[in-house]
């Protein structure tokens, strides 16, 4: 599900040079691996997947029923093995173990002083001579972490011994096996000497289960404790119990051998191939394990015990039809996580009672996974050169057609469910105001004002370091209005000051405290209808066809100073106010300064720190645009906005530098025609795009 980066190639023999560079355009998203370990704390619970080149790490949440990103490292190889390598036991955290498809391992750990996955040991273990097995990669741990053992030749396993501190010795070597097609192992629980259990096939394609010891001071193999035993010809798979034996999965049974002592259970009773794919353990002592086959059905297997840890029965369970999944990892509370290589990723669950469609879980989560890509076309249907990429993803009844396109992805850091909100603004702690719409520049907002029909709420982003982040209602509203509509919010005054406009009145506050600094009020008692802020210059427009200009200056002597008024003909639609320019140019030879009907542009201090010196007014009636010098309110034009009754509903200046000198604005064109009929000559001004 993703294109491998490659370096730049350059042809040597064809002039002129021509340069070739592939990136990634898609990260890996299916899933190979996955496991769940105490990796970034003793008490933490950490999901750890892996995606071809790429090592995600995931904290579950105090209930287990959520997931929350930590770390997205990108290997330099792709994963080929993973598995969890616990030396030090409980109160300590977990290592990582894994190798790449080209034979190099390492051993990860967290650094939590500097949050990042720190290097324990690593090397190559690769071999100049042998045949790669067919089955692919296969580790094997040992229970009591005296060694680690690595299958990647027919015939050779490899074996890296630790120390008596779980440390990986610095040498590692090859042990002769006599099975040359193995399918799979691993290392057996409860034995005084290293002891790997083993399921081959010879050469007339009948497969048995044997075990072996190893012996770390002789560098070999010896035969092991159990003899060798033949199992089904369809047999897979390898599970090791804690409490001793291995449970061995079959397309139409599953057996658990310990010792000389054999219990099967048949997995359909209709006689129909099963071929599993996946297992995860879900109780601690091994007694109950999740199993997924190839079809994405979801299994239960449960084990009876005796008090001498005997095995008297074995239980299967169908608990639904899902994803196939390629790795199970149960969490916590009944919520378990399938990744898969072949569909998506999804977090289920787990419920005593069956659901309408007969299954026992229910989806809390799903993450979407592009591979494995069968076919792709790479299309352009708007014309505009940028093609899409029409995939055709997954297989079997997990297939689908996607398309891919470049453009700009949204992280969800926080979701609240809140039905009936009318309008939102952002209030920042520091940094510049909003102008026009509350959101200006300036830092992450730490504050949100949710508007409603009668009542208004108080949102701030909390950090918790078990939920993360979150968002929470601020109870103690100090003399924020919590008990009308907002009709605008924003911060002004470099985030030490926010105002509220209701339909009443306008209150100004304190950003830390919420403690109220003025209030102001229309005279003539009309509704507050719209705003626009920027600085500490407010515009307001009135339900009486009135529109305001007031200075919000916490520091002075009147907070709320009413600057100009003036009256429009029709009921305002909607207003802007323009942000100065940082930087003016220099003048033009041209620009006649006795022109006194459009402003001059000077330098106020920035987009931030500058007051505005125009705002823009929208009519219903008129469909018209108009636009007025501050702080007179005194007006400069207004034009009309086309013949077919186009109603403004929301304005904003945009005013690019080149514009600003060469390209005039509407208003402009106008006014030099009204001057070339009075014989006046054209005069270049630089005036406000509209």
């Amino acid at each position: 599900g993703a294109v491998r980066p490659r370096a730049f190639t350059v042809p040597l023999s064809s002039p002129p040079m021509s340069w070739n560079y592939t990136v990634t355009a898609h990260r890996p998203s299916a899933v190979s691996h996955a496991v769940t370990a105490a990796f970034t704390g003793p008490d933490d619970l950490n999901l750890i997947v892996a995606k071809s080149t790429r090592l995600e790490v995931h904290a579950v949440d105090g209930s287990g029923e959520g997931l929350r990103p930590l770390l997205d490292v990108p290997l330099y190889g792709r994963v080929a093995t993973l598995e969890v390598w616990r030396p030090h036991g409980a109160g300590h955290p977990d290592l990582i173990f894994l190798s790449t498809e080209r034979y190099r391992f390492a051993l990860l750990a967290y650094d939590a002083e500097s949050g990042e996955i720190v290097t324990k040991a690593a090397g190559d273990v690769s071999d100049k001579t042998g045949r790669p097995c067919d089955c692919g990669q296969i580790a094997a741990l040992d229970p009591q972490h005296r060694l680690l053992g690595l299958h990647m030749y027919d015939g050779l396993f490899k074996i890296i011994p630790a120390l008596a501190g779980g440390t990986l010795r610095s040498e590692a070597f090859n042990v002769r096996m006599e099975e040359l097609y193995l399918l799979d192992l691993c290392f057996l629980a409860g034995t005084p000497r290293p002891t790997l259990a083993t399921l081959h096939e010879d050469s007339k394609h009948q497969r048995y289960l044997k075990t072996h010891e190893v012996s770390v001071r002789d560098k070999a193999l010896s035969d092991g404790p159990w003899p060798q035993v033949a199992v089904e010809a369809s047999a897979s798979q390898l599970i090791a119990l804690p409490f001793g034996g291995v449970l061995v999965l079959s397309e139409h049974s599953v057996a658990c051998h310990s010792g000389g002592a054999v219990r099967a259970h048949q997995v359909s009773a209709s006689g129909a191939p099963t071929l599993f794919r996946a297992h995860g353990r879900v109780d601690p002592d091994g007694t109950r394990w999740l199993l997924s086959d190839a079809a994405g059905t979801l299994y239960v297997l449960a084990i009876g015990l005796t008090d001498r840890a005997e095995v008297t029965s074995l239980t299967l369970e169908r608990l639904g039809q899902t994803v196939a999944a390629s790795a199970i990892c149960y969490l916590d509370n009944g919520v378990v996580y399938l990744g898969s290589s072949c569909a998506d990723a999804v977090l289920l669950s787990l419920s005593t009672e069956a659901h309408e469609d007969g299954s026992y879980f229910s989806e809390l989560a799903r993450w979407e996974n592009l591979g494995p890509i069968v076919d792709f076309a790479v299309l352009d249907p708007e014309g505009q050169g940028q093609g899409q990429v029409v995939t055709c993803s997954g297989t079997r009844r997990d297939g689908s057609i996607r398309v891919v396109r470049s453009g700009v992805a949204f992280d969800e850091r926080a979701s609240l469910p809140l039905p009936g909100v009318k309008a939102m603004w952002s209030l920042h702690a520091s940094g510049c105001g909003g102008g026009g719409g509350g959101s200006g520049g300036g830092v992450a907002p730490a504050r949100l004002v949710l508007s409603f029909v009668s009542e208004t709420r108080l949102l701030a982003m909390a950090r918790d370091e078990e939920e993360g982040d979150h968002l929470a209602e601020v109870e103690e509203g100090g003399g924020f209005d919590t008990e009308s509509a907002t009709v605008f919010a924003a911060s002004l005054a470099g985030g030490a000051a926010i105002v509220q406009a209701t339909s009443r009145c306008l209150l100004l506050l304190d950003a830390a405290s919420l403690a109220q600094l003025g209030v102001w009020s229309p005279p003539d008692g009309a509704a507050i209808t719209l705003a626009a802020a920027h600085g500490t210059t407010l515009l307001l427009a009135t339900a009486g066809r009135t529109v305001a200009l007031l200075r919000c200056d916490p520091a002075a002597g009147e907070p709320i100073a009413l600057l100009a008024t003036r009256a429009f003909e029709h009921e305002v639609a909607c207003l802007a106010l323009r942000p100065p320019a940082a930087a003016p140019s220099p003048p033009d030879a041209s620009l006649d300064a006795s022109d006194a009907d459009v402003p001059m542009e000077t330098d106020s201090g920035g987009a931030c720190g500058g007051e505005p010196l125009l705002a823009a007014v929208g009519s219903w009636t008129s469909f018209s645009l108009s636009l007025l010098s501050l702080p007179s309110l005194a007006p400069c034009g207004t034009t009309p906005l086309g013949d077919k009754g186009v109603v403004p509903r929301s304005l904003a200046f945009y005013a690019p530098a080149a514009a600003l000198h060469s390209a005039p604005s509407l208003l402009r064109k106008k006014a030099c025609a009204e001057r070339s009929r009075e014989g006046r000559p054209e005069t270049r001004r630089r005036t406000s795009t509209c």
